[in-house]
């Protein structure tokens, strides 16, 4: 599934955008410390209206601060925070060559400014050539998603039609979007347009729009009283194969009755733990209630047991990426990738079970 729009800035002052055939618009809101696209919000406004899917970018510049930009952006967008991806385009202009090495410790502070202040992690807007010339690892390994841009030798396209990349990405593995054109043509607007296609439909853009984190302003924190408290139960998700025969019993005690003697070699599977009555005890989930096995004395709380490598899963929605499922549980495409034995090309389906721990 994918989806199809295109981007806008001033020059396109007289166009409705949302009379233009497309499943998404990009709206350019600001640029450096003290440029507001003017007509930015004449255009977000269209787009939610005919209920299209929006993102918005800022135009990075090296010529100011780094941190004051990105405020600049945010102040200017914090109403659409959440439902809008949010985008750095990262390209040179007048009076700000940008695309070298310096300019992507530029971008990869702007980036981790907003995801720290948003929980929203932005997208990075540049050109193959840019892509494959500079060490973007930095950016890559802290999980911010590429639209790559690459046109057909400015030939006009008509109509949404997309394109394999001419060549390959170096850096990232996968695109979130792809720029294949400056030069498309689309009912309701006479002039050339940049033709997108994002690689997701309108719930794997949402991912990209929402938080992954709880953003929250810091504070003191009180120092807490000290508490006079017995030993309390604590959550975990562990499986345990028995080094010898063990008793399950009705309750964490000794004195308590017993279910069954499990042997050696069983395997079980718990859900909390507690240190009582000189033994540590673990809640074993059972049909109809729960079992409680020791899993050592307190002096060496896993004497009789082994532990085992609990193994997480995550069951594939409609729309969902390698990219979104690694950036919902924080880690790269890579490693998910790798844990599951598969690549970031490796097909994934509703339904499927993909291992995030």
């Amino acid at each position: 599934m994918v989806l199809h729009g295109f981007d806008v800035a001033s020059y396109q002052a007289d166009m409705n955008v949302g009379k233009v055939p497309g499943d998404f618009v990009l709206v350019k809101a600001t640029e450096g410390t003290n440029y507001i696209n003017p007509e930015f919000s004449k255009h977000v406004k269209q787009t939610v209206a005919s209920n299209k899917k929006l993102g918005i970018y800022h135009f990075i510049r090296n010529d100011s601060s780094v941190k004051k930009q990105a405020d600049y952006y945010l102040t200017t967008i914090k109403k659409y925070i959440g439902e809008a991806m949010l985008v750095l385009d990262f390209e040179n202009t007048k009076g700000s060559s940008i695309q070298n090495q310096n300019g992507v410790r530029l971008a990869k502070q702007w980036l981790d400014y907003i995801y720290k202040k948003t929980g929203v992690r932005a997208v990075l807007y540049t050109g193959l050539s840019c892509e494959n010339t500079l060490d973007w690892s930095s950016v890559v390994k802290s999980n911010y998603g590429l639209w790559i841009a690459q046109y057909n030798n400015y030939k006009p396209v008509t109509g949404y039609t997309p394109r394999d990349l001419y060549g390959s990405l170096k850096n990232w593995e996968t695109a979130v979007m792809f720029q294949y054109t400056s030069n498309g043509y689309l009912t309701g607007w006479t002039s050339g347009l940049d033709l997108d296609v994002f690689y997701g439909d309108t719930s794997t853009w949402d991912k990209y729009a929402k938080a992954t984190k709880t953003v929250t302003e810091s504070k003191p924190v009180p120092k807490p009283k000290p508490t006079a408290t017995g030993p309390k139960w604590v959550k975990e998700t562990k499986t345990y194969t028995l080094k010898t025969a063990v008793k399950l019993r009705k309750s964490a005690s000794t004195a308590a009755g017993v279910i069954t003697v499990l042997p050696a070699g069983s395997t079980v599977k718990t859900d909390r733990a507690i240190i009582q009555g000189g033994y540590r005890w673990v809640r074993q989930p059972r049909s109809g209630g729960y079992g409680y096995l020791a899993t050592g004395p307190k002096s060496n709380t896993l004497a009789y047991v082994k532990s085992g490598v609990a193994k997480t899963y995550y069951k594939v929605k409609s729309g969902d990426s390698w990219w979104a499922i690694a950036n919902s549980n924080g880690m790269t495409v890579g490693k998910l990738t790798k844990l599951n034995g598969a690549t970031a090309s490796t097909m994934i389906h509703p339904g499927d079970k993909i291992r995030i721990k």
